[in-house]
């Protein structure tokens, strides 16, 4: 019987994150101590469907309260604090499986950098906003997608170690075969808390 690989994706994942900010200047402004990678399973085949995703935990430009307008009411809601071995997070970064596992190495790391590239130029808990309704990417999807596409070639071109990279070539098979056990920290997406509502 093999041997079987056990991965913590959250751990990889992080360490990659560490040398993107080291090694791309578009996310050198991301601390990595602030980011917070987790894991969540899945459920339909297939490729298609939600791969990543980010949640910032700090409203617009990094307040920890919003206040706003809803009928009658004027609601304040608050954001709890997240944090990790003693250290405050400010995002928190979800990967599906084995959705994930499905995509090609070079969309794997385009998947992480675009989750990466959403983080806001003062890495404030806030996301990167666009101007127009669509803030989160602009007035173009594709747009988007070709700055995350160009900073993975930048990456690539750089020649990061072999190693850092390696869990991007595992693919599903492995998983669903056993030869690889996947672990990952799953942390709950903290939701803002309404803490006060006045009549407006």
């Amino acid at each position: 019987m093999g041997r079987t690989l056990t991965l913590d994706l959250s751990v990889q994942l992080a360490a990659l994150c560490r040398h993107l900010t080291e090694s791309l200047p578009e996310l050198s402004h991301i601390d990595p101590k602030q980011v917070l990678f987790a894991i969540a399973r899945s459920r339909a085949e297939g490729r298609h469907g939600l791969l990543a995703r980010i949640a910032p935990l700090r409203f617009a430009g990094g307040a920890r309260e919003l206040t706003r307008r809803r009928g009658p009411w004027r609601e304040t809601y608050r954001m709890p604090t997240l944090s990790h071995d003693g250290r405050e997070i400010r995002y928190l970064v979800t990967v599906f499986v084995p959705r994930f596992l499905r995509l090609p190495f070079a969309e794997k790391l385009a998947t992480v950098i675009h989750e990466l590239y959403h983080i806001s130029a003062t890495c404030d808990g806030d996301i990167r906003r666009f101007p127009g309704r669509n803030f989160a990417h602009g007035s173009s999807r594709a747009g988007f997608d070709r700055i995350v596409a160009r900073l993975a070639d930048t990456y690539l071109q750089s020649s990061p170690p072999p190693d850092l990279l390696a869990f991007l070539h595992l693919a599903e098979n492995v998983w669903q075969e056993g030869a690889l056990r996947l672990t990952g920290l799953r942390v709950p997406i903290p939701r803002a808390k309404l803490i006060a509502r006045t009549r407006a």
